[in-house]
Formats: C-alpha cells, sequence, structure tokens
C-alpha cells in the first residue's frame, strides 16, 4: 500500500520534473492546470502520511503489548506442563505403591482384612 503511493509520488514527481524542463527549453507556453493545486495536494499527503505513521505507531504499541501477552501465556503453559508432567510421575508412584502393597502374602492378607472389616 505505501510502495503504491510512492510509486504515485515518483511518478508524479518525474511528470512535474518533465514540464519545469519542458518550460525552461520553451516547449510549452504555460504550466499545466491541475484539478487541485499541487500544494492542497501536497499537504493532504503529508496529512494522510501522518496518520498513517500514527496508526503505525499504536499497531506497533498493541503488537508489543500482544508479544508480551502472549510471552506470559508460553511461560503460564511451560509452568502447567511441569506440574501435569510432576503429577503423572506422582500418579506412577502411586500406583506402583498400590501394586506392591496388593501383591504378595501381605497383600492377600490385607485385603482379606479389609473385607472383614466392610462386613
Amino acid at each position: 500500500m505505501a510502495t503504491e503511493r510512492e510509486e504515485e509520488l515518483l511518478r508524479l514527481n518525474a511528470e512535474l520534473a518533465a514540464e519545469i524542463r519542458r518550460l525552461a527549453a520553451a516547449e510549452i507556453a504555460a504550466p499545466r492546470v491541475d484539478q487541485a493545486p499541487a500544494a492542497r495536494r501536497l499537504s493532504r499527503l503529508a496529512a494522510e502520511c501522518e496518520e498513517l505513521l500514527s496508526e503505525r505507531d499504536d499497531l506497533r504499541k498493541q503488537r508489543d503489548s500482544l508479544q508480551a501477552q502472549l510471552d506470559e501465556q508460553v511461560g503460564r503453559g511451560d509452568s502447567l506442563a511441569a506440574a501435569v508432567e510432576a503429577a503423572d510421575r506422582r500418579n506412577a508412584e502411586l500406583t506402583q505403591e498400590v501394586q506392591r502393597l496388593r501383591s504378595g502374602t501381605l497383600g492377600l492378607a490385607r485385603r482379606a482384612w479389609a473385607r472383614l472389616r466392610r462386613r
């Protein structure tokens, strides 16, 4: 979008330079009459440029804010992943402990004692 404007400005600049050369060489008698005076057009373009620069700065601030939020979320995700991993390890340890307590002669005795207590 900005490159199109730049190309248009460069084209207009080349046209005006060519017109000035033709006027200086007396190839044409008077400068062309345009729809809008060049000063008005330039001031409009300058105002538009300022507006776009302001918008660009606002978008940069918004981008930086969103990047900070993203970094924060990534940090939270990493800590949650570590917590899930720790919980999985603890769950595996507890499962192993339950298997150990249920197995063997002592495990059989514990289960029989638990059944008797439930009655």
